[in-house]
């Protein structure tokens, strides 16, 4: 269960999911399958991204533009193999 934000600066405590993002990981070795859900608050959002490394981890990813509002609205779905 998602707890709180990602961003290690922020940790806002996720109470509702009306703002920001959320992000599942799909891990899969053989057939074993994990998933992994992660969440950027509505500010740290407009400010950052996730993004899925090589060996399956998790980065913070600074942005160069503020996501439109309604683009942090949005679920987003990312799947690692």
């Amino acid at each position: 269960m998602i707890a709180e934000c990602f961003n290690p600066a922020c940790r806002r405590q996720l109470d509702y999911l009306r703002t920001g993002r959320v992000v599942r990981v799909v891990h899969q070795n053989g057939m074993k399958v994990e998933i992994e859900h992660f969440w950027l608050c509505g500010d740290c959002c407009q400010n950052y991204d996730l993004r899925c490394l090589a060996n399956g981890t998790v980065a913070l990813n600074r942005t160069s533009e503020p996501a439109p509002f309604h683009e942090m609205r949005e679920h987003r779905w990312v799947q690692s193999a």
